[in-house]
């Protein structure tokens, strides 16, 4: 009798080990960026999904590298952003906001090129993520990242 409630409470602590630890998966690395600031970035690893601790940063999904990021001033952020603004039919805005401390301009490159300028609130620090494969692959990529001054 006692062998079978310790079986029974034993595979029901299994189980919620597995529902609690499936949910859900980060990685996480803090640098220390030329502009003097610590900036956090946090990625969502579920369904594959890999972030790398080295400059530029890459976020991989099952291996295959699908966005390159890389920390710039603010003055280099201003300039990005002129240029976006003056690019000509080359570059279209897709998104432009404000959220979740972020300041960000989603824009595409000829139609090839999926690329985020971020400026990072309270920070002398931004953000450029880019992405040659696909809108959606750059989108998906960019709203698994939680970015953050430390």
């Amino acid at each position: 009798m006692k062998m079978k409630k310790f079986l029974r409470l034993s595979i029901f602590v299994l189980v919620m080990l597995f529902v609690v630890t499936g949910c859900t998966t980060s990685k996480s690395y803090t640098f220390k960026v030329e502009t003097g600031d610590e900036i956090k970035i946090e990625l969502n690893t579920n369904d594959g999904y890999n972030i790398s601790s080295e400059l530029p940063i890459k976020i991989s999904k099952d291996g295959k590298v699908l966005s390159q990021g890389a920390f710039i001033s603010l003055a280099d952020y201003d300039s990005y952003m002129n240029t976006i603004k003056n690019g000509g039919e080359d570059i279209e805005v897709l998104e432009s906001k404000t959220e979740n401390g972020l300041e960000y301009t989603f824009y595409s490159y000829n139609g090839s090129e999926f690329n985020y300028v971020i400026k990072i609130s309270e920070s002398n620090t931004a953000f450029l993520l880019g992405n040659n494969i696909s809108k959606d692959s750059a989108e998906e990529c960019f709203d698994r990242l939680t970015i953050t001054k430390k």
